[in-house]
């Protein structure tokens, strides 16, 4: 969790808003204290493989990625974009 962060270039404080959790949350999970789990733990699955990704990384000097749902949608669109159209 700690290289995922640090790859972010963030802040614990800041880490932990992108994932919507407290700082001490955080600070839990990144001393071993407690484990991440549910949509806390796919977050952070999705963040390690996006990691690799070129498209993501230059996505990362974005002014806007200080906003946690900016980033956040970097990381969730390509998801989405493959998914064909519901029907109304």
């Amino acid at each position: 969790m700690r290289r995922i962060r640090k790859g972010l270039g963030l802040s614990q404080h800041d880490f932990a808003r992108v994932l919507w959790v407290t700082y001490s949350t955080l600070s839990r999970w990144e001393r071993g204290i407690a484990v991440p789990f549910g949509m806390h733990l796919q977050i952070l699955r999705l963040l390690a493989q996006a990691m690799a990704n070129p498209r993501f990384k230059s996505s990362l000097k974005n002014p806007r990625t200080e906003d946690p749902l900016f980033l956040l949608h970097q990381l969730l669109e390509p998801l989405y974009k493959d998914e064909p159209p519901r029907a109304r």
